[in-house]
């Protein structure tokens, strides 16, 4: 029976394209998705307090930037149930521009440049209401990568990642990290920028 009030749909020749779900990466927001990286040391200890641990797990190094892997490790103590099932849900809450609390986990790099990338400023991007923000962007970005935690009764676990993109300038790069709330002062770990970017020469695809 033909409709009268309802139009034909129009023939659509690219519908089959509406489910593709294909997406282009942004390269400083995250890792590329198709190398194998070279894995480089070393792990170290970044930050100790009474109950708390932050450890740098190793770094990936990609053609085009570095991916930093932290955990993030937190024991019970003297807690009493309630005072743990508190202290694991702030240890393991998001950070970032959402969080301005004095004691809020806060991370850094310090590259061999003379740049100051922080977690703090929008997507990597200087915050331009930071006083001391300068008026160009910055030409390196940090954003955070994957990310999840797990424990139990004793003990808790989070897994972040810290994605620098482009490669680092030569010279030092330190990983630096704050978080008073749980007793962690300014710590730092590091690396020799130069030798992670000539790591990128080992980068493989990962299909042929």
């Amino acid at each position: 029976m033909r409709s009268v009030f309802f139009s034909s749909d129009p023939i659509d020749d690219d519908d089959g394209d509406r489910f593709d779900g294909r997406s282009e990466r942004i390269p400083s927001f995250e890792p590329p998705r198709d190398e194998i990286p070279v894995l480089s040391g070393p792990a170290g200890l970044l930050a100790r307090a009474d109950d708390v641990v932050i450890a740098l797990m190793g770094v990936r190094v990609f053609s085009d930037g570095v991916e930093f892997l932290l955990d993030r490790h937190l024991r019970r103590g003297g807690r009493d149930p309630r005072e743990w099932q508190l202290a694991q849900m702030d240890f393991a809450g998001h950070f970032g521009v959402a969080d301005r609390t004095p004691g809020r986990l806060r991370w850094g790099l310090s590259l061999g440049d003379g740049q100051r990338l922080l977690l703090d400023d929008p997507f990597g991007f200087p915050d331009p209401h930071r006083h001391d923000a300068p008026s160009e962007p910055q030409r390196h970005t940090v954003r955070v990568t994957g990310g999840g935690g797990s424990g139990g009764g004793d003990d808790y676990t989070m897994h972040d990642g810290l994605w620098l993109w482009p490669l680092p300038p030569e010279g030092p790069l330190d990983i630096v990290v704050q978080w008073t709330t749980f007793g962690v002062a300014e710590s730092r770990f590091s690396l020799d920028g130069g030798h992670l970017r000539a790591l990128a020469a080992g980068v493989r695809p990962l299909w042929d």
